[in-house]
């Protein structure tokens, strides 16, 4: 059974990432992950609950990704950087979830466990931006608005590079998405010393 309720959850997601959130439907992800078509309500109840599962799983391993990146930097801005391009690279080889995550509003009621990953997230970036402002970056600014000028600014370079806006190209290696995170990380970074 956890078996079916993976493949349907694969198929979502890769049915996300090929045309957008509107596109999934329990039909569709049935047909794909190649199990009956009611097989999705029984794992997920509705429409609701498989998006909230996908955006579960998302902000965890986002925030997984972004840990993982800071941690290998000893200074403050070194870290804050560093999850950032984290989260860009995320976005890019996560456009399924990615688009899930901040396409719906993740109310406590409708899954507290996928409001839980996100607060998490934020929570890991606030310390981030803390420490960087503690250690003298920032010029000046409260740490909770370093934390919001870098989420705004990684998300939007994020958002801007999946839907093949910035690179005009939507199918831009991941290299150059790399390449152009760096960019505007160590930009923003460099505004912050």
């Amino acid at each position: 059974m956890a078996d079916a309720r993976r493949k349907i959850l694969e198929a979502s997601i890769e049915l996300v990432a090929e045309q957008g959130v509107r596109a999934v439907s329990f039909r569709e992800a049935a047909r794909r992950a190649g199990v009956s078509h009611q097989t999705p309500y029984h794992h997920f109840g509705d429409h609701r609950g498989i998006l909230a599962a996908i955006a579960h799983e998302g902000f965890a391993a986002l925030a997984d990704a972004m840990a993982e990146a800071a941690s290998a930097h000893d200074d403050a801005l070194g870290a804050l950087t560093a999850s950032g391009v984290a989260y860009v690279a995320f976005a890019s080889h996560h456009v399924g979830h990615f688009r899930v995550m901040f396409q719906q509003p993740l109310e406590a009621d409708a899954d507290a466990s996928a409001l839980a990953e996100a607060e998490r997230t934020y929570r890991l970036l606030a310390r981030l931006a803390g420490a960087a402002v503690e250690a003298g970056h920032g010029r000046g600014l409260a740490p909770e608005r370093v934390a919001s000028l870098c989420w705004s600014t990684v998300h939007g370079l994020a958002t801007l590079l999946v839907e093949g806006i910035l690179a005009h190209d939507a199918t831009a290696s991941a290299a150059s998405r790399e390449h152009a995170a760096r960019d505007v990380v160590d930009s923003l970074a460099t505004l912050l010393r």
